[in-house]
């Protein structure tokens, strides 16, 4: 549901003046809670003249590569990096890092018109780095990709579990089209990241697919549970 730019401003003035919380403004609008969160967080931000529409917004390729690399190669959430930048949504970033994957990690311009504009300067170089990619940087990427996320499951814990290790790397072969071999090498050259064997790889994924089994049943049965004491 697309919100007029009073609908929120009074989004923003029941959080900041009422004490309105997500829920409760999410309910009133008909909108999902972390859309209302954003919105009195992005007015919070910039200023109330950030949420009016635009449908003619223009966004460069090298805004676009720089939202994108801050997201996946820093430290920053997509939340965070949407709300500093003044995007109208986080899904928008989502979008570019989604397409910025499927177009081999290069930031592709969407072609506009009934029958699109004849290639620019931009999308020339923008192919001509997607060529570039073939060979070496790919593989350089891909392995400062992996150690990113095996990394991240290190801060604020003492040990971590193999399932989550086995979880991230599934991920990783599902994101990057890599193979299991070229992924458990890249983690066990870096002694200080976590670690996970190849057959306890097996065994924990074999063991979640056991376990997935039980899923819908489980689920009805904490459905039945749930019902019965709202109705006591």
């Amino acid at each position: 549901m697309k919100l007029a730019y009073e609908e929120k401003l009074e989004i923003y003035r029941l959080w900041k003046e009422e004490g309105w919380g997500e829920k409760r403004i999410a309910k009133r609008f008909s909108i999902g809670h972390s859309n209302a969160g954003y919105i009195f967080r992005l007015i919070d931000k910039h200023g109330p003249e950030i949420v009016k529409h635009d449908k003619n917004k223009y966004y460069s390729l090298a805004f676009k590569e720089a939202a994108v690399k801050r997201a996946l190669l820093g430290k920053e959430s997509i939340l965070s990096v949407s709300i500093e930048l003044g995007l109208p949504t986080a899904g928008l970033l989502h979008a570019w890092i989604k397409s910025y994957r499927e177009n081999g990690y290069t930031v592709v311009e969407r072609k506009r018109g009934r029958h699109g504009k004849e290639e620019t300067e931009d999308n020339r170089g923008v192919r001509s780095r997607t060529e570039s990619l073939e060979g070496r940087e790919p593989e350089a990427y891909h392995r400062e990709r992996i150690l990113k996320k095996i990394r991240c499951l290190g801060y604020g814990k003492r040990e971590v579990r193999k399932e989550e290790i086995a979880a991230v790397i599934s991920e990783l072969r599902q994101e990057l089209n890599y193979s299991l071999r070229f992924i458990l090498e890249t983690i066990k050259d870096n002694k200080e990241l976590p670690a996970i064997s190849r057959s306890d790889y097996y065994y924990v994924m074999s063991k979640k697919d056991k376990d997935l089994k039980n899923d819908s049943l489980m689920n009805r049965i904490i459905d039945i549970y749930v019902c019965f004491y709202q109705n006591r």
